[in-house]
């Protein structure tokens, strides 16, 4: 006591300045974190850490210079002996240390401390040694000042703990002090014989210890108690874990403080019980120190030096100096000699050392003073300020309170006048309503006579709704039938039109050979005549006549088959006519049902709308009545509603505001599109002039070197005419002008001026008459016009002109090449366009690029740097320049090779017109004209060239919809219409008639028109023709990747690996939708039902249906969220990322496990009602035939949410096998997948766990929760736990007033509980027992097991079965029945609450190496989470404790969680490195924090990185508001800062 205990002595400065510094402070300060770390090592509670922290930091800055920690270090010593912390801060501590004789003497060292051990901290610590009081250099003389020890305190401490206390003899201090100024050598030598001594000391007090072991031995000298040696004998055994016999000071530390005495007393007890000074405890020198430890509680004064009595028999014959040996007297001589010496030195040295100190001490004293004035002539100046402002804020404060006496007078008349007011009105007011209340009575009174009688009427109209319903189920139930027996008829009605057509042909064929057998009738007849007339021979005449007979015999029979023929054509029409009434009269009879049914069903609203007024009527009235009650309390909302109003005013504002803005930078975004747009048509335009004065030029060299050409040739024909003499046969003599041409194609003339040709026909040519290009002037059979040049190709030489007329098919001349078209194209037109070939596929999601696939035909319409422009069909846009090639001249290549066959160009003939107004690059097509097809692309858009008369020839994009191509054997052909679908050959099939398509098993055929049910019409490599259609099968009967687009051109743009990867994500999103259809269906067709007709109570439905609502809502809001994915992409457009929403949703699929936990007994009651109940039975089978359930009982629904879950691993395994290895979406999928097999394992796991199952329902039903677990369903998943689990549970005693308590020990938390009244733990009442009617309340908060430390008490050897159980700043003192209880329960609680922590630890560090990977990426996203709105309320008061998460591909960040709000603010910030621009999407979801089960789902919004570039360059980087999707309501605010790296070089 007294503030010198509260002095710093400079020595504890000096020890704590040394500390100050081993912890690198920074710029003369430690930080909070540094001291504690530093702090925690001393073992005190952190609770008692901050209460001395706050007493330390006087300026209250968060850090502490030097003066600040020495005060710190002073409190921890202080309440590490006992003593409480003062309230305030001592004045005495906040001075420097002052040295004086009687202060620097510690009490341990004035009680004889200097030969124990340090008590709190074992010697081995270099932090604990610097502490020690022992350790504090202590003066031989008394009247001398402290010694500082010259040999640096590291080297010091060690040797001073080597040493020890067992070669100090008679445990004398004077040579610690001595041993701090000794050389390092005789240090060394001191040591060594030091050691020597102690050895054989040691040794020789070991075997008088242990010959003196027995605790009989000398038991009537002894003044300790025979029950205290035996008691504290056992303790000395317990603590002896090694068996050597002695206790060092930590061992003996937690029993000597245990007692509660103080430090003071503690270090006497220890220097009297360690009777030879070895620094240990023998079992007597132990025994001895409890016996004082008992002394001292029980208010006895300590001795200052050990009575004789109290000496332990087995240690007194050491008290006797005879009893050493001569050997050890002359060591002890020789010692004492060499200390004496080494004294004297020192004491030499120890003069000057003071002098030097003393001059310095006096410096120091003189500045310190010199400091000490100034700051208290600066304190006097800071009180005289603070007095001032003191006096100033009383006037102020008399001031104000001056003026609210005033207005609080003013307010009190103004409330008086205010409540006359209200009483007068409210006399008033309780006057009219009494008169109301008197008429409302009435009115009530009336209403209820009336509501009665609607009641009555409901019933009734109840009823009548039953019958109808019953009606209207027979009337569908007939027109069910009726409709069969409709198209049974119709399909007997087009059996018969098709008899009656056959027959019909038939009749008609029978008239057409009548007709041809009556003029041979005639002409017989006349035969016959003229035979009279020429009287022929009987022979003739009577084969004639037979022949007649004969004839007249077949008209007879034509004539009775014509009359059949005729009668059954009048019998099928009846019938049909009888059909047709059949049918009529049906249609009649269900208009009328369906007229009753409108009737009835109009009755029935009408009721309903009629008792909907009624109860409006009610609710008007109630309304009214509130309205009147609530006047006052509207009026004080009002101007709160006003306020909100006035921000959603201002809010609205601020969104027009940026509406407009945004509309403005579209405007001008467009605008700038525009000025572009316009330029680029410019310089289009001057390019186009400069080609046409380019073209005319070449037009007129072409001309001139064709008439030199052409002039060379007649003169050469002509030679050849006149060598061969004559000219073949088959050719008409041509004149010199004329050139024979052989044609390749058929073509059919459009108007008179065209000529219609032959394939392989011959056609004289007159070269010289002047036409359009590409058009030839011929005459063939007789007729004259123009052709396409294209279509034919000059005959060879005229020597084999004769050859060729006999064998025309086999003779062929290579025609143009497709280059030199092109070349000459390219002449005529007016753009220059050149071809390239797309080396890769090119895609990009940027507005404005140019997408193909590998193979395409790219026309390039300007090549500027390494990006390019080009269109394909009616895409135009920007494309890298490294992604195409020039277009090889393959033809001519084929051409030139020698023997090769030439490749014949396409010709296509259009067919339609095109509707839609073409772009730049395509061609305007009108029916009839003819195009040479240059190229086709994947996507449907041919290139080709325009053979129209009379314009220029134009080479650009069609589609292949618009046109037909023309064969070389063919002059009609069909047009090319898209496909309807694909089908796959079955079987091999040769064309039986010309109309019909030969195939091979295995080949794919495009199917143009499924009009004929038995033939459809299909393209097979340009083949078209009809083919049977049981010979085939549909494409998405094999193949899945079919089903997901029914649009074939964009299937033909991906990989064959990415086609199947989207029909399994098709196939997952499709069977998730008919499964949560199956799942509504069942609340609708049998939960509905079985409910509402009482055949089961309502604890009976809850077994059959267990949670199935929570089923419906787990799976509707993954189907919501996979239908925002793919809207997100597009109808009928691919899925890019699929794997991170799989993984997160299923993470919330914990209802299952309950569910499938329980199927079992829902099965078993389910099975046991219908065996038992056969009215039940036939129940469920009478609900079960609605047409909904496909004849499927109740049973078969109930198992398909275990088949569900079963599925999902393997569909997410099909997405995954098909997913390429560097793709974006492979690793989220494996999580997927892991989560998906981690749900069946613990759904596997929650049905094996049966037992756990039904305890955890029993506890549900028996244990009343209250507050944060009100709503906790014990049979779920916990947070982070997997399945909730019950490890123990049982009775426990509170310590202190045995209150009976029930524990229940899960996996995840402690529960305790508590009943009304008192039950056993056997009989028909015991715990989890079905028969078991108690109510458990819940005794405290559920104590979770990462915040629970478990203690065993202090006398782990004590008979009562007590444990602590340590819960944040809480600790419950519980008891068992027996020690084996207690041991279970410790060991079950330790266990759970170190599988918590680890699990916990393992997932942040998971989270860690997650975000702290070193990615080389293209750049990186900043992303600021400023603020959420309006979210989703989770917990019964509305409120909510979102927090957020962040993820792209891996990468995952998560913000902390806001309590009790539903507009959080994060301001959290991260980064994200960007791998692929086009595929990185940065996920933004909300959870709920919820302790007991997995966060719930508060919303999602996804942002891909393409789009963030996009705005960035528009808007830079501002904040955005973010919709959540997949929930009904909530937004986030972000910023998003996008950096892209420069590339290298």
């Amino acid at each position: 006591g007294g503030a010198s205990v509260w002095a710093i002595t400079p020595e504890e400065r000096g020890k704590h300045d040394k500390q100050f510094d081993s912890l690198t402070p920074v710029l003369g300060y430690v930080s909070g974190e540094q001291a504690r770390k530093f702090f925690l090592q001393s073992g005190l509670p952190p609770s008692v850490l901050a209460e001395i922290w706050n007493l330390a930091d006087m300026d209250s800055d968060g850090k502490m210079d030097r003066l600040e920690f020495s005060i710190a270090m002073k409190l921890i010593k202080l309440k590490l002996q006992g003593r409480n912390l003062p309230s305030s801060l001592p004045v005495i501590m906040k001075q420097s240390p002052v040295s004086n004789s009687a202060s620097t003497i510690p009490s341990s060292a004035r009680f004889g401390m200097g030969s124990m051990p340090n008590l709190s901290v074992g010697l081995s610590s270099m932090s604990a040694m610097s502490a020690m009081p022992i350790l504090t250099p202590i003066p031989v003389n008394p009247h001398m000042h402290s010694v500082q020890p010259l040999v640096p305190m590291p080297m010091t401490l060690p040797l001073i703990t080597s040493l020890g206390n067992s070669g100090l003899p008679n445990g004398n201090t004077d040579h610690i002090i001595l041993l701090c100024n000794f050389p390092l050598g005789d240090i060394l030598a001191y040591r060594h014989a030091s050691l020597s001594l102690s050895v054989r000391s040691s040794n020789s007090s070991s075997t008088t210890s242990l010959a003196s072991n027995s605790p009989k031995t000398g038991a009537s000298d002894w003044a300790v108690p025979q029950a205290s040696r035996l008691k504290y004998r056992q303790q000395f055994n317990t603590l002896d874990k090694l068996m050597s016999g002695y206790l060092s000071g930590p061992q003996v530390r937690n029993a000597l403080i245990a007692s509660n005495l103080t430090h003071t007393q503690l270090a006497t007890i220890w220097n009297l019980a360690d009777v030879d000074k070895d620094g240990q405890l023998q079992g007597d020198e132990f025994i001895l120190a409890m016996h004082l430890v008992d002394m001292a509680k029980t208010g006895r004064p300590l001795p200052l030096t050990l009575p004789q009595d109290l000496v332990p028999p087995s240690l007194s014959g050491r008290a006797h100096p005879a009893l050493l040996s001569f050997e050890d007297k002359l060591k002890e001589n020789f010692a004492r000699g060499s200390a004496e010496l080494e004294k004297r030195r020192l004491a030499l040295e120890e003069l000057q050392r003071k002098e030097r100190e003393r001059r310095e001490k006096e410096e120091r004293e003189a500045h310190e003073r010199r400091e000490r004035e100034a700051r208290e002539q600066e304190n006097r100046r800071r009180l005289e300020e603070e007095r001032r402002l003191e006096r100033q804020r009383e006037m102020e404060r008399q001031r104000e309170e001056e003026r609210m006496r005033e207005l609080e007078r003013k307010e009190a008349a103004k409330q008086e006048m205010e409540r006359q007011r209200r009483e007068e009105w409210e006399r008033g007011k309780k006057e009219e309503l009494g008169r109301r209340r008197e008429g409302e009575q009435d009115e009530i009174s009336r209403l209820r006579a009336k509501k009665k009688s609607l009641e009555l009427e409901l019933e009734a109209v109840g009823n009548k709704h039953k019958q109808i319903s019953d009606r209207l189920r027979e009337a569908q139930s007939k027109r069910r039938i009726l409709k069969a027996e409709v198209e049974l008829v119709n399909q007997k009605r087009d059996t018969r039109i098709t008899e009656i057509n056959s027959l019909q042909l038939q009749f008609e064929e029978w008239q057409r050979k009548l007709s041809q057998l009556v003029p041979e009738q005639h002409r017989l007849t006349e035969k016959l005549q003229n035979i009279n007339l020429n009287k022929l021979s009987s022979v003739a005449l009577t084969s004639l006549t037979g022949s007649v007979t004969e004839k007249g015999v077949n008209c007879r029979r034509l004539k009775d088959q014509l009359d059949t023929l005729e009668r059954e054509t009048t019998d099928k029409l009846a019938q049909m006519e009888q059909y047709n009434k059949e049918l009529k009269e049906l249609r009649e009879k269900q208009v009328r049902q369906q007229a009753v049914l409108d009737d009835l069903y109009r009755v029935k609203e009408e009721k309903l709308r009629e008792l909907q007024r009624r109860k409006e009527e009610e609710m008007e009235r109630r309304r009214r009545e509130e309205e009147e009650a609530k006047i006052e309390q509207e009026r004080r909302e009002q101007e709160k509603r006003e306020k909100e109003e006035e921000e959603a005013r201002q809010r609205r504002l601020l969104e027009e505001q940026r509406a407009r803005q945004r509309e403005e930078e579209e405007r001008e975004a467009q605008a700038r599109l525009r000025a572009a747009q316009e330029k680029a048509q410019e310089e289009e335009r001057r390019r186009r002039e400069e080609e046409e004065e380019k073209r005319k030029r070449e037009e007129e060299e072409e001309s001139k070197r064709k008439e030199e050409e052409e002039e060379e040739e007649r003169r050469r024909k002509k030679e050849e005419q006149d060598r061969a003499g004559q000219q073949p046969v088959l050719v008409a003599q041509p004149s010199s002008k004329l050139t024979t041409y052989r044609a390749l194609y058929s073509f059919v003339a459009r108007n008179t001026d065209e000529l219609s040709v032959d394939a392989d026909c011959l056609i004289e040519v007159d070269e010289q008459t002047v036409g359009e290009p590409g058009w030839l002037c011929g005459s063939y059979r007789g007729n004259r016009g123009w052709f396409p040049q294209s279509y034919a190709e000059k005959y060879p030489t005229p020597s084999t002109t004769e050859t060729a007329s006999s064998s025309p098919g086999k003779l062929s001349c290579p025609p143009p090449p497709l280059h030199t078209s092109v070349d000459l194209f390219d002449t005529c037109d007016s753009v220059q366009l050149e071809e390239y070939v797309a080396l890769y596929t090119y895609e990009s999601p940027e507005v404005g690029d140019l997408t193909f696939v590998e193979g395409d035909v790219v026309m390039v319409t300007e090549r500027e740097g390494e990006w390019w422009r080009g269109c394909i069909g009616d895409q135009t846009g920007v494309f890298p320049s490294n992604y195409v090639r020039p277009v090889e001249p393959e033809v001519s290549q084929v051409a030139t090779r020698p023997g090769a066959p030439p490749k014949k160009p396409e010709i296509a003939q259009a067919v339609t017109t095109t509707t839609v107004a073409p772009t730049m690059y395509q061609l305007r097509l009108s029916p009839g004209q003819l195009i040479v097809v240059l190229a086709k692309n994947s996507t449907g858009w041919w290139l080709g060239e325009l053979q129209a008369r009379g314009k220029k020839r134009q080479r650009g994009w069609f589609h292949s919809s618009h046109v037909k191509l023309l064969g070389p054997s063919s002059s009609k052909s069909s047009p090319s219409p898209l496909p309807v679908c694909q089908v796959i050959a079955m079987y091999d099939y040769t064309a039986a008639n010309r109309d019909e398509l030969s195939f091979s098993k295995g080949q794919l055929i495009s199917i143009l028109d499924k009009t004929n049910p038995d033939w459809w019409k299909g393209d097979a490599n340009g083949v078209i023709g009809l083919l049977p259609t049981n010979y085939v099968k549909m494409t998405t009967e094999s193949d899945p990747s079919q089903q997901w687009c029914a649009d074939l051109m964009t299937l033909d743009t991906m990989t064959p690996q990415e086609r199947k990867r989207q029909g399994y994500i098709h196939e997952l999103i499709q069977t998730e939708e008919t499964y949560v259809e199956d799942l509504e269906l069942v609340l609708e067709v049998f939960h509905k039902p079985m409910s509402e007709s009482g055949r089961l109570t309502e604890a009976e439905m809850g077994v059959i249906f267990v949670n199935w609502r929570e089923l419906i809502m787990c799976n509707t809001k993954l189907l919501k969220a996979l239908r925002v994915r793919k809207k997100t992409g597009g109808e009928n457009m691919p899925v890019q990322l699929i794997g991170d929403l799989l993984a997160s949703e299923l993470a919330h699929m914990q209802p299952y496990i309950r569910f499938c936990s329980c199927q079992l007994n829902a099965a078993a009651l389910l099975q046991s009602k219908t065996h038992n109940q056969p009215d039940f039975k036939d129940f469920l089978k009478k609900i079960a035939t609605n047409y909904r359930c496909k004849g499927m009982p109740l049973s078969s629904f109930l198992l398909k949410p275990m088949q569900r879950i079963t599925r999902y691993p393997l569909l997410i395994k099909n997405i995954l096998e098909h997913t390429p290895d560097g793709h974006a979406d492979r690793s989220p999928l494996r999580e997927a997948l892991e989560r998906a097999e981690e749900l069946c394992s613990q759904v596997n796991e929650g049905v094996r766990e049966k037992e756990n199952s039904d305890r955890l329902e029993w506890i549900q039903s028996h244990v009343q929760c209250e507050g944060p677990i009100e709503h906790l369903v014990f049979n779920s998943l916990t947070n982070c736990l997997g399945p909730r689990k019950l490890l123990h549970s049982g009775r426990l005693y509170k310590t202190k007033s045995s209150r009976e308590l029930w524990a229940f020990l899960f996996n995840d938390f402690l529960l305790l509980t508590h009943s009304a009244k008192p039950f056993s733990s056997s009989g028909p009442d015991r715990l989890f027992s079905l028969k078991a009617n108690i109510q458990l309340k819940m005794y405290k908060t559920p104590l979770f097991l990462n915040e629970v430390l478990v203690k065993m008490p202090p006398d782990p050897s004590s008979d009562e079965p007590l444990f602590h159980v340590s819960h944040i700043d809480r600790v419950y003192t519980l008891k068992t029945e027996t020690l084996n209880e207690r041991t279970t329960w410790v060991q079950k609680i330790k266990g759970a609450s170190e599988h918590f922590i680890e699990t916990e630890k393992k997932k942040r560090e998971k989270a860690y190496q997650a975000r702290s990977l070193k990615s080389s990426g293209i750049g990186r996203l900043l992303v600021t989470v400023t603020e959420a709105q309006e979210l989703k309320a989770c917990k019964p008061n509305g409120k909510s404790n979102p927090y957020c998460e962040l993820t792209m591909g891996a990468q995952c960040y998560t913000s902390r969680p806001v309590s009790d709000t539903l507009n959080p603010k994060w301001n959290f910030n991260c980064q994200f490195f960007i791998k692929d621009l086009y595929q990185d999407v940065l996920c933004i979801t909300v959870f709920e924090k919820d302790q007991f089960s997995p966060d719930d789902f508060l919303g999602r919004t996804e942002v891909p990185v393409a789009t963030i570039k996009k705005e960035m360059e528009s808007k830079g980087a501002a904040n955005r508001r973010l919709l959540l999707h997949e929930v009904p309501t909530g937004e986030v605010w972000v910023k998003l800062d996008l950096q892209l790296y420069e590339p290298t070089k």
